[in-house]
């Protein structure tokens, strides 16, 4: 296993863990050979939301990083009914934000192409904020 997908895959495992400490139920989902389009299911009071994590080791996260199964799939997830899709982008000190795939495409759409650290911190809601917003 490669450095990146061994942070990567601890990143999923004590978000899920952390969250369980919520009150959610958090399911980590398994890496295939197909991959899947998001890595995590949080549900709290009927709520379900897919979040794919990332690891911004430079403190950066590229909006490129966004595959398209990832984009279709929690555009699915959400117009069948289900919670917002979202993206848990981990910075370098461990500080972990919260930015939905909307907003990112809203981004995107006005030629956007990466969130610096100061951007993430302004433009996006920190793990406790999006567990409150969850309630």
């Amino acid at each position: 296993m490669n450095v990146n997908r061994k942070v990567g895959n601890g990143f999923e495992k004590s978000l899920c863990e952390y969250l369980s400490n919520k009150g959610f139920w958090a399911h980590n989902l398994a890496q295939n050979a197909q991959g899947q389009p998001f890595d995590v299911l949080a549900s709290r009071n009927r709520e379900t939301h897919p979040i794919d994590c990332k690891v911004c080791e430079n403190d950066v996260f590229r909006l490129s990083r966004i595959e398209e199964n990832q984009r279709s799939a929690m555009t699915l997830w959400e117009a069948t009914g289900n919670g917002t899709g979202w993206f848990a982008l981990r910075l370098k000190d461990g500080d972990v934000y919260f930015i939905s795939l909307y907003t990112l495409n809203n981004l995107a759409a006005k030629g956007v192409k990466q969130l610096n650290e100061r951007d993430i911190r302004m433009m996006c809601i920190s793990l406790d904020a999006w567990v409150s917003l969850c309630k």
